[in-house]
């Protein structure tokens, strides 16, 4: 897989007083007023051998197993960064070309047993070993030291959960309690300073929660839905730009979200079928970086969408209205610090109101 990305910071802005933003003004002010580009190529294999087991011990009991073995192997060969002009003429080579391979070998596996109860609801217990394989830094651009291999990242993740059905099943509500506990889990960190992005390991972290989810068929005509999160994460040890995060949230864990809608049937007839749906959607206060800075925290929020269905009867003509963040919310997706070398906050806006039209005709 052939890879190329350009980072632009003000690309805009002219550095030497000259008419015209031009690799002058990217050579003063470097990174500022450049166009910051890596390409590389890169290749990954994944072998594994599994197995997945069921063993009924009664009618209601049934122990589940598995066990696999993963090889994975990567290379990556003529990385390469390069500032250029916003006129695209060639000012510094960053990084020069590298190549980078690792080779794993991982076991893991999951045990668990199921109760299944006289009326069809179901209570589990399962624990299982997770593994996710080595990973290069796609996004090194200012200095040889970005180019990195993050170690194997594992998880011991533990769970208890009900899937339950009520009134003629007509209700069903599904519980879930877990805990996981991350050995070595992948993230990417920006320097304040210098933008630089470096791929490391935190050593030890852990989630745990709970979840519940709630759907309810109040009548052919009318269904309702609603879902509720409870998170609380914690990084156990690690150190990142040489400050100790020990203690600090993991980035975009919300410690309370909540979703919820409702799909209701106007029409069902022989001219076709009209149907409301509503959404709304709330995550609590979170954070998009593990150093866990005040200024950058992302606010308790909502959003609410909507859409109206029309389907034709023979099923071949379909029309949507729709509308999304119909409460023109103002929010982040991420926010990253840049005050120490640059002066500003790096902010994603989440998309603002947005509504339309969708028409669709099936062959």
């Amino acid at each position: 897989m052939f890879n190329r990305t350009t980072f632009e910071i003000g690309k805009d802005i002219d550095s030497d007083g000259l008419p015209g933003v031009t690799a002058d003004d990217c050579a003063i002010g470097l990174p500022v007023g450049c166009l910051t580009r890596n390409s590389f190529d890169q290749v990954k294999k994944s072998f594994a051998l599994y197995t997945d087991m069921n063993y009924d011990i009664t009618d209601s009991i049934t122990l589940r197993g598995g066990l696999r073995y993963t090889h994975d192997t990567g290379r990556q060969t003529d990385f390469e960064s390069n500032a250029y002009g916003p006129d695209e003429v060639l000012v510094v080579n960053l990084i020069p070309p590298s190549n980078l391979k690792y080779s794993t070998d991982n076991i893991s596996g999951k045990i668990g047993v199921d109760f299944k109860l006289a009326d069809g609801d179901l209570i589990y217990a399962h624990f299982s070993r997770g593994y996710r394989a080595s990973s290069f830094n796609a996004q090194a651009f200012f200095d040889p030291s970005e180019l990195s291999i993050a170690k194997p990242e594992k998880v011991n993740a533990y769970e208890i959960g009900a899937k339950t059905q009520f009134a003629d099943r007509a209700v069903t509500l599904n519980l879930a309690a877990f805990y996981y506990d991350y050995r070595n889990q992948q993230f990417i960190n920006v320097d304040s300073l210098s933008a630089a992005q470096t791929l490391l390991n935190i050593p030890k972290s852990r989630i745990m929660g709970g979840e519940a989810e709630l759907s309810i068929r109040a009548s052919d005509m009318l269904g309702l839905r609603a879902g509720v999160g409870i998170l609380d994460s914690k990084i156990k040890k690690g150190t990142v730009s040489g400050v100790d995060v020990s203690g600090n949230e993991l980035s975009n864990a919300p410690s309370l979200t909540f979703n919820g809608g409702f799909d209701f049937t106007v029409m069902d007839s022989d001219t076709g079928k009209l149907s409301l749906h509503g959404d709304v959607s709330y995550a609590s206060s979170q954070y998009f970086e593990v150093l866990n800075v005040p200024r950058l925290q992302q606010g308790a929020y909502a959003l609410l969408s909507a859409h109206i269905d029309y389907e034709s009867a023979d099923g071949r003509w379909n029309a949507s209205l729709w509308g999304k963040n119909l409460g023109n919310e103002f929010y982040f997706t991420s926010r990253v610090d840049l005050l120490a070398g640059f002066g500003f906050d790096y902010n994603h806006i989440g998309a603002p109101r947005t509504y339309g039209v969708t028409v669709g005709y099936k062959f």
